[in-house]
């Protein structure tokens, strides 16, 4: 009777031990999807380390971690490109695809002599689970922040309650940075309930978790203390104010325009009068700011400029008279610019301070009196302003410029002046077309012919496409 009680005892203890293994058997095969999407910023070799340090901590906490290059092609084919990938929306889309149960952004960026690192954790969903910043040592990350990050990405993803973190006031978004690891003292008491030894731990880095969640056996005295104890200082640089690069993001006015299309073009004056029907042109546009190449203060900003407008098929006769004689029409510019962008402002405004060197000409082949050619070349100064009417689509300019010292040739003489204005609808689509309708006048007075003042009208139309960049 012994020997069978005590080996219905063991049986019994076996079929718990294989009925505790069959309950945690399915979480620990289960292994959390993981994306790792690659690090930005300017410190490449930082963001690469740090990167790479992320991933090796999530295979350690038992994550499978799924390839970025696999994630942007499956995004490609999902029709989500560049900078939407990573975005919620984009996350969402492709994740869902793909069966991913997180994904992880990162961006180091540097402020004074410290580099600082910040990721953000997305859910299959698009949802942002977790947003953590990190102080780097010398453009290195410490291995038990990454291991803390890991255990977020792996608990978040493994259907636990979402993290909060507490506001840093310091911090715009609510952006937290950990304090540094520190060794703490663990008093381990005897049987008597004294002191018998001290024995130096390591803290564990479960400040993010909620008290229930903590390995503290006792997690009420756990919760009260933390409540009681004071705030941890962290040595932080002053906050400064933060100024978006206008590279990136430019108001209403792109780094480089480059357009071409047709116009219409319309031409009265001279005396006697010369006038024209509405006949058509091509014109180009050209525009480039130093912000495509150099993100330097006030550099940036500079830039430089043209426009050329041929017209085609033009040709003049008298009133009433039966012959029409040949006539050739061009104008080009050649300027310097300087931007200046509100992105921060409702509508975000940005002004275009240009001055430059231009010419317009209409020649008439006739052996008529009557029909007089004419030139002018002048120095201007012009103002631009653009706005966001539905960002970023759709744009508004108008334009106001001066030309002085008109100087008149061909059978026109004298030096005048005369004044410029444009306005229009810029349309941006897929990031780069560009698509743009407008208007533009330019009026030459204060000329002479057989010395008789007189004044010249050119007015066009333009429709133009091409390629815009930020």
């Amino acid at each position: 009777m012994i020997f069978t009680r005590h080996r219905c005892l063991r049986t019994m203890v076996l079929g718990l031990v294989a009925a505790s293994f069959i309950l945690v058997l399915p979480s620990a095969v289960s292994a959390q999807s993981v994306v790792v999407a690659k690090f930005k910023g300017k410190a490449k070799k930082s963001a690469k380390n740090t990167r790479k340090l992320l991933i090796g901590e999530l295979n350690k906490q038992g994550a499978s971690i799924v390839s970025y290059g696999k994630y942007l092609r499956v995004a490609k084919k999902s029709r989500v490109r560049g900078k939407r990938a990573t975005k919620p929306a984009g996350i969402r889309k492709v994740a869902g695809r793909m069966g991913v149960d997180a994904v992880v952004t990162g961006f180091i960026k540097r402020k004074g002599r410290s580099y600082f690192l910040y990721v953000k954790v997305f859910d299959s969903g698009g949802e942002r689970i977790a947003k953590k910043t990190y102080r780097l040592r010398k453009g290195r990350w410490a291995a038990t922040k990454a291991r803390g990050l890991a255990q977020i990405i792996v608990g978040s993803t493994g259907g636990e309650a979402e993290l909060e973190e507490a506001a840093d006031p310091l911090m715009a978004d609510s952006e937290s940075i950990e304090p540094p690891p520190t060794v703490v003292e663990e008093e381990v008491p005897d049987a008597t309930g004294d002191v018998a030894a001290t024995e130096p731990t390591a803290e564990k880095n479960e400040s993010f978790l909620p008290p229930w969640a903590r390995t503290d056996a006792n997690t009420e005295t756990a919760a009260a203390a933390e409540a009681e104890a004071p705030a941890e200082e962290v040595s932080k640089p002053a906050p400064r104010r933060k100024r978006k690069r206008r590279g990136a993001k430019t108001g209403a006015v792109s780094d480089i325009l480059i357009a071409v299309g047709g116009s219409g073009n319309l031409r009265a004056g001279l005396s006697p009068r010369h006038e024209s029907d509405i006949y058509p042109g091509v014109r180009a546009d050209m525009r480039i700011f130093m912000g495509s190449f150099l993100d330097l203060p006030v550099v940036r900003d500079i830039g430089v400029g043209g426009m050329f407008n041929m017209g085609l098929g033009l040709k003049y006769g008298m009133q009433g008279g039966e012959d029409d004689w040949d006539a050739s029409m061009m104008q080009w510019q050649g300027e310097l610019n300087y931007r200046l962008a509100f992105n921060d402002v409702p509508m975000a405004p940005a002004f275009i301070v240009r001055g430059g060197y231009g010419s317009t000409s209409c020649t008439i082949d006739s052996p008529a009196e009557a029909a007089k050619s004419a030139a002018y070349a002048y120095p201007y100064a012009a103002l631009d302003i653009y706005v966001m009417l539905y960002d970023p689509m759709l744009r508004f300019f108008v334009s106001g410029g001066f030309l002085f010292s008109v100087a008149a040739s061909e059978e026109v003489e004298g030096t005048g002046m005369g004044f410029t204005a444009r306005g229009g609808l810029d349309v941006n689509l897929f990031d780069t077309l560009h698509l743009a309708v407008g208007y533009e006048m330019m009026q030459f007075f204060g000329i002479q012919i057989a010395g008789e003042d007189t004044s010249d009208t050119y007015q066009t139309f333009f429709l133009r496409t091409g390629w815009n960049f930020q």
